[in-house]
């Protein structure tokens, strides 16, 4: 009989920890869209429901003619509790807005904060700076990542809540280091007899003249003047002993414009912020492509990817990253990549990498008209 009740008592505390194991590790789902009050406040019931049934919440706000939604997971909240999540929205000029916080503490946790445009910027990228206390602009706080195809959308995840911040595009100010007067002695000149060889550079594509009219043996059309041409995975020798570096990242925020046509799978594979890989310098080696890097990337940073070999474009076709994949957000989703402010026309593959490149990898649910780059998917 003892024996019995033991087994009993086993199965039911086997039962009970299934259970839990089972609630905890529940899906994420995705909550109704709440509207922002004017007063901005969100009760903390809202926030403990969300907590409770491990959902994403959408929170709607306006400030004057400007929407912007809050993305909030909430796996991510530690405690219920009431929060305000207005914002109060003013355009600072073109290409240039300033926001404020009505709440006077920090949320706890990092939700994405979407702000839709009047207007189109023409840039992946904007910059969000802290107003210092006498209105001027103070530091670089975070990135916002642009998307939208009409009218542009800023989406970022701010790690403070409060205060006054600036949103702007990066000027050409900001990317040049000035130049500082030297006090150093001049270097004597070096005989020319004595002169060291130059330092090997890596063989770059050659460059599109434009005249190009037709499309090419892989079902190119022509790369427009000033471009890189297409270099051919099997003509390539990647030569490990010269390095060179270049920017590289991966992000999906234009997911978070899209939840409600996301496959409810996928919820759990989208990142809180939309980064998966953040923008940083990283090395490769002279004769790889865009392709080689990016499978090197999210080999050495246990990212998911998954591809397929095309032969048609004589390329590889990326179908997931992250485990997020082609149509998981609608029939015009997919990956796209991006160097140095354009799109090719051509796959990855067949894009050889030079020395100061910047790479992105963006996902879009538009055929690339939310992020700038329509009708080029990778």
């Amino acid at each position: 009989m003892k024996n019995i009740l033991s087994l009993f008592l086993a199965i039911i505390c086997i039962a009970g920890l299934c259970s839990c194991a089972s609630l905890n590790s529940s899906p994420l789902t995705l909550a109704a869209t709440v509207e922002i009050p004017e007063s901005g406040i969100i009760k903390a019931s809202v926030f403990d429901s969300l907590m409770q049934e491990n959902k994403a919440g959408t929170f709607v706000g306006k400030s004057g003619e400007i929407r912007y939604t809050w993305i909030v997971f909430g796996s991510d909240i530690d405690e219920a509790k009431d929060r305000n999540l207005g914002i109060e929205i003013t355009e600072a000029g073109r290409e240039q807005i300033t926001f404020r916080y009505l709440s006077g503490e920090d949320f706890g946790f990092f939700p994405v904060l979407s702000i839709y445009l009047n207007e189109r910027w023409e840039a992946p990228h904007a910059l969000v700076y802290a107003v210092t206390e006498d209105g001027n602009r103070g530091e670089e706080v975070c990135q916002a990542e642009i998307t939208g195809s009409e009218h542009s959308i800023l989406n970022f995840s701010p790690e403070v809540h409060t205060g006054t911040f600036t949103i702007a595009l990066e000027t050409e100010e900001e990317t040049t280091q000035p130049e500082t007067e030297s006090t150093a002695p001049l270097e004597p000149e070096v005989p020319p007899e004595t002169t060291a060889p130059p330092a090997p550079v890596q063989t770059q594509s050659p460059i599109s003249d434009g005249n190009a009219t037709g499309q090419d043996l892989y079902k190119t059309d022509p790369v427009p003047a000033g471009k890189p041409l297409p270099a051919e995975p099997e003509e390539q020798t990647v030569d490990t002993r010269k390095e060179y570096t270049c920017t590289f990242s991966i992000e999906c925020s234009s997911i978070f414009n899209n939840l409600a046509i996301l496959e409810p799978d996928k919820l759990d594979a989208l990142p809180t912020n939309g980064v998966i890989f953040a923008a940083q310098t990283v090395t490769f080696y002279e004769g790889e492509s865009v392709f080689d890097l990016l499978q090197r990337i999210c080999r050495e940073n246990n990212i998911h990817m998954e591809s397929s070999w095309t032969p048609m474009y004589n390329s590889a076709y990326i179908e997931g990253i992250h485990n997020l994949y082609e149509f998981d957000c609608g029939s015009g989703s997919g990956w796209m990549y991006r160097v140095n402010s354009w799109y090719p026309n051509y796959g990855c593959s067949r894009y050889q990498l030079s020395p100061g490149d910047t790479v992105e990898w963006r996902y879009t649910c538009d055929l690339g008209a939310d992020i700038g780059g329509a009708n080029a998917i990778n």
